[in-house]
């Protein structure tokens, strides 16, 4: 693990902290990352059904064409 030194918006923060109800920062990032690690897995799982492959939605249209 590596301590890093960064700049926080506040509101953001005591948002994010509310939806996660996590009462520290290093928790709230700890989650706040877990969250969006699960979410990129949902989407790609979602997407190889669809049969999409990420690469290969680089492009805008690409990805339209797999949202439908």
């Amino acid at each position: 693990m590596t301590k890093r030194l960064i700049d926080v918006d506040n509101a953001k923060l005591t948002t994010v902290r509310d939806l996660l109800g996590t009462t520290t920062l290093k928790a709230t990032v700890d989650s706040a990352f877990d969250e969006f690690l699960a979410l990129v897995a949902r989407r790609r799982a979602l997407l190889a059904e669809q049969g999409a492959v990420p690469p290969e939605l680089a492009g805008s249209d690409a990805r339209q064409a797999a949202w439908g």
